[in-house]
């Protein structure tokens, strides 16, 4: 005996049951995050995606679509913040900190050694083939495995290798360079 699954023909049939998911989303990612703001724009992202596609036409369908949109959300959120990391809160009191660990005699020359060693670097990476510098920022920069690359560039994997040790030469022999004048 099959039951026959309810459906969800007019718009705001399908509006209405989108909202009854809405305390079941905001849970399951209150659960994930631990931060009830948090779960609260992820739940409306995934409703508001249910909305604007509704290609589902029972309740059963609509349930699945939800929820698979919830998972994926969520893993696009965890890659996110894996490539972004983790966001850094703004704290006077620690910028005090790190102002007076620092020395304020310091700070001028410091920012100026570290603004030459950017230029350096630029100018490294501009130097670079521009094969050899996509390997690099895409191993080191974007932490994608040498399979991957390969393949995303068409060449094969030991290719990419000497792509890569190609870079980090150039760059130990400029930090080379740079340390004994």
């Amino acid at each position: 005996m099959s039951v026959n699954p309810v459906s969800l023909d007019n718009p705001s049939d399908k509006a209405s049951f989108v909202l009854e998911m809405r305390p079941a989303l905001v849970k399951y990612f209150r659960r994930k995050t631990g931060n009830p703001v948090e779960a609260e724009d992820l739940a409306q992202d995934v409703l508001l995606r249910a909305l604007t596609h509704p290609n589902w036409k029972t309740r059963d369908q609509a349930k699945g679509y939800i929820f698979r949109t919830a998972v994926n959300r969520w893993r696009d959120c965890l890659r996110r913040r894996r490539t972004r990391g983790a966001v850094i809160a703004w704290d006077e009191a620690s910028l005090e900190q790190t102002n007076e660990d620092l020395g304020s005699e310091n700070l001028p020359e410091r920012v100026l050694i570290a603004a030459e060693e950017l230029d350096l670097l630029v100018r490294a990476l501009e130097g670079m083939n521009v094969r050899t510098r996509t390997v690099l920022m895409l191993i080191k920069l974007e932490q994608m495995k040498v399979a991957t690359v390969a393949e995303m560039l068409g060449i094969s994997v030991s290719a990419v290798g000497k792509h890569l040790a190609k870079a980090i030469a150039q760059l130990s022999a400029l930090r080379r360079q740079r340390d004994c004048p």
